[in-house]
């Protein structure tokens, strides 16, 4: 009997040092993973990039004499926002905004009134006003100005 009693705690310290050991080694996977993960994008992942906020230039809502192919007199009220890519575009734009009112509102004057109330319409108007910016340039020696996009954010034919 006196056997058996040495050799349960024999077995007792090792199962004690069985499961020291093995927390320890849980332990160490567990920091390495979390040491891992924070240094180096998820598998998939592209790596973070700063979020760039957008940049507009607003343009004042204005209303245009326009005439369709009957030849009767209609009224556009429009409304519109410049979507550009930099800093200096949107200075260029605002320290000019006199000159581009002028321009938009002679570029859309010339349009059909009859050929602005569908979509494809609007997206060809859009891009004959950022060609209608562009050229001839507002200010000498003017860098090209990056216009992404036209937004209408009020349009009402009447």
């Amino acid at each position: 009997m006196a056997n058996s009693k040495g050799g349960s705690k024999n077995l007792l310290w090792l199962m004690v040092g069985l499961v020291v050991l093995s927390v320890g080694v849980a332990g160490v996977a567990v920091y390495l993973a979390w040491q891992s993960s924070n240094n180096a994008p998820a598998e998939g992942e592209k790596a973070a990039t700063p979020r760039r906020s957008p940049i507009f230039v607003e343009v004042e809502p204005f209303t245009i004499n326009m005439t369709n192919s009957r030849g009767t007199s209609r009224l556009l009220y429009i409304g519109m926002t410049f979507k550009v890519s930099d800093k200096e575009t949107r200075d260029i734009l605002k320290d000019h905004l006199p000159q581009v009112r002028s321009r938009l509102l002679m570029r859309i004057s010339d349009e059909p009134v009859d050929e602005l109330t569908d979509t494809e319409g609007k997206k060809q108007l859009a891009d004959k006003l950022i060609v209608a910016l562009q050229d001839p340039p507002l200010t000498e020696q003017q860098p090209e100005l990056n216009i992404e996009e036209v937004l209408f954010t009020e349009f009402i034919v009447q």
